[in-house]
């Protein structure tokens, strides 16, 4: 697969008349092989045995198919980032922002200028800690690993790298969870509601039964209202996405964030009846009828509405005028669905169909905690099914001798 040659030689005769190169004092060895593609390609060493171990390990990683480029290996990393980010185009505008941000502001200032053959595992774990005690949160730590962890799996795949050395790491990202008392309640959504300015009360209305997100509540249209059925199909969102890169702020229409966003959720017929008034009113106020493919719910500018713009706008002046804590978040209505839902008896399939959740596991992570009340119930239902059998004629009962008789 290739041979070793001094870099400094002089021609000797052999016995049977032929010439060989056959090194000089103070000469390097060369490896000299031809890679996968036939380029010839050579290295330097300052012994022969050091020669002959790359050439043999060489020789075995081309026959395994392992073979990196010297050439390659020596590029930066900032080269294979603006290679990577150029397949991003596939992806939403959304996902292209976050990498954006954690390419720019964390991964390149710290890799950019490293040959991709030098990092290495423990080379990533010192970003993360470099990170973590410059007071960066774990969760954007985590994304900006992640970003790390593409860019390598984009060099793997060009056979610039045999590993990627920025799988495997643990970041823990502490945990947001919701108790009761979190989230309005029922009372307060109330309260809530009679504080938002027409004609947004049917916005958070929906929020408040359908427990669909902010995004999913921007992409409704008119089409998604069977008033007939009493069902609202929740197919679309809308997001607003900042400039980046070569994008400019736009609002971005999409997929519901799983396959199972994707879903028809039953609303009261009152609430149908408030948005037909609602789209009423608008029709009455053009002098036209409001297409169906029209958003359900526009800006004071007859915009689409924009999720932060909602809750700078509507939800917060609500809040306050209801007074209610401004901190609380137009999520935590979608929050306060699956609180009330869980109160109500409500099984964990039945949630994560209305809440949207492509696995009930992940409905029972982010409330799995709220079900306490629930565990408690039903621990006093088996127990009033217990005293129930025992009370049947011929049945006896059982009185516990430290507590008072069960009447």
């Amino acid at each position: 697969m290739g041979f070793v040659e001094p870099t400094k030689f002089q021609w000797a005769t052999q016995s049977d008349g032929r010439r060989r190169k056959q090194a000089t004092k103070g000469s390097a060895w060369r490896a000299r092989y031809r890679d996968r593609d036939g380029k010839a390609r050579s290295r330097t060493f300052t012994t022969k045995s050091a020669a002959l171990d790359y050439l043999a390990r060489t020789s075995a990683d081309l026959q395994r198919g392992d073979y990196v480029d010297p050439i390659e290996r020596r590029r930066r990393f900032e080269h294979w980032a603006t290679e990577w980010w150029a397949t991003t185009v596939k992806l939403r505008p959304t996902t292209r922002r976050g990498y954006w941000q954690s390419l720019q502001g964390q991964v390149l200032p710290y890799f950019g200028t490293m040959a991709m053959g030098n990092i290495d595992y423990l080379e990533v774990e010192r970003f993360i800690a470099a990170k973590l005690v410059a007071g960066v949160a774990p969760n954007s730590v985590r994304d900006a690993v992640s970003v790390v962890s593409l860019i390598m799996k984009c060099a793997v795949k060009a056979n610039a790298r045999k590993d990627n050395p920025a799988s495997g790491h643990e970041i823990r990202v502490p945990k947001r969870k919701l108790r009761p008392g979190d989230v309005p309640d029922m009372e307060q959504l109330v309260r809530l509601v009679d504080n938002v300015v027409d004609p947004y009360k049917p916005a958070v209305w929906i929020m408040a039964y359908t427990g669909i997100r902010p995004s999913e509540l921007c992409g409704l249209r008119v089409s998604s209202v069977d008033f007939v059925r009493r069902i609202l199909h929740v197919t679309e969102t809308l997001i607003p996405v900042n400039k980046f890169d070569d994008f400019e702020h736009a609002l971005v229409p999409g997929p519901p964030k799983t396959d199972a966003g994707d879903r028809d959720i039953p609303i009261p017929e009152w609430l149908c009846d408030d948005l037909a008034a609602m789209l009423s009113e608008r029709a009455a106020a053009r002098g036209q009828v409001v297409a169906r493919d029209e958003y359900l719910f526009l800006s004071q500018k007859g915009m689409p509405l924009n999720r932060d713009k909602f809750r700078e706008l509507i939800v917060r002046p609500a809040l306050k005028a209801a007074g209610l804590p401004a901190t609380m978040r137009t999520y935590d209505i979608r929050h306060s669905h699956a609180s009330l839902l869980i109160d109500q008896g409500a099984n964990l399939l039945a949630i994560a169909q209305r809440m949207g959740h492509s696995d009930p596991a992940v409905t029972l992570r982010v409330y799995g905690h709220l079900f306490a009340g629930a565990q408690e119930e039903l621990t006093r239902r088996l127990d009033d099914l217990r005293w129930a059998v025992e009370r049947r004629p011929g049945g006896g009962e059982v009185v516990p001798l430290s507590s008072p008789r069960r009447r």
